[in-house]
């Protein structure tokens, strides 16, 4: 039974189990043909970054909300973790606590549904972007060009476990239930990029408290059988079965 009074460095213990390892523990492929690989010590290192980013611009608090309108992606995997160092909350645009954001996420910073008093972080999603390639309007940061300046350790807090993690409509999960990893290895698991990423944040949390390596293969990307030879992928999760 997960002990949600117990305060703890959630995130950070997690992160911890792969932090010193050079192997793949996060696999991005691309429509456009991109494949990023990322160890664990390389996807801690983003999530450290983006937290103090977090820190710094808008300076989030535990319980604080955030709008995450981004694609199942590997720099939206990031910033989910780095939100939940935070111990702030993850929602979607049109969820009811959208209007209570105090940070919208998002690849359209002039998005006609960001209330006015939020801070705006603008992402561009091509990997190796230094910034971002749009209008950024009046008040948007250029999360893109940013994060890449701050430090990449991060001294995550003790945080109480029942601090809302995930509330994105009927989905409504604190920090202790998001990371009460207790599932079976699988390996090298292929994941569906083109589900949103509020349907699969707890099933990726899961997967890698459980030892997996994860390849996320990005809208319109398929798992052809020469994909799942080369990057050893052993199951699958959000694919149609095939007859």
């Amino acid at each position: 039974m997960t002990d949600t009074a117990r305060p703890a460095p959630y995130i950070d213990d997690l992160l911890s189990t792969r932090r010193a390892q050079a192997t793949p523990w996060l696999i991005w492929h691309s429509h456009e043909g991109e494949r990023i690989e990322l160890s664990g010590r390389v996807f801690d290192n983003w999530v450290a970054k983006s937290a103090n980013l977090l820190m710094d611009l808008p300076a989030l608090n535990p319980g604080d909300t955030v709008v995450l309108d981004l694609p199942t992606h590997w720099k939206s995997l990031v910033l989910a973790f780095a939100v939940w160092h935070h111990g702030a909350v993850l929602t979607t645009p049109d969820d009811e606590l959208a209007t209570e954001a105090v940070l919208w996420v998002s690849t359209d910073p002039n998005d006609a549904r960001i209330p006015p008093a939020a801070e705006i972080l603008a992402v561009n999603l091509a990997s190796l972007a230094l910034a971002f390639d749009g209008d950024l309007g009046p008040v948007a940061e250029d999360y893109t060009a940013l994060v890449r300046s701050f430090a990449d350790s991060f001294s995550a807090s003790a945080l109480p476990g029942h601090l809302t993690a995930l509330a994105a409509g009927s989905t409504k999960l604190n920090l202790a239930e998001i990371c009460n990893g207790d599932q079976k290895e699988q390996g090298t698991v292929a994941l569906n990029g083109a589900l949103p990423l509020p349907e699969v944040l707890p099933w990726i949390v899961e997967r890698f408290a459980a030892g997996d390596s994860i390849v996320l293969l990005g809208e319109q990307v398929e798992l052809s059988d020469s994909l799942r030879s080369s990057e050893g992928i052993g199951s699958e999760y959000g694919f149609a079965q095939k007859n």
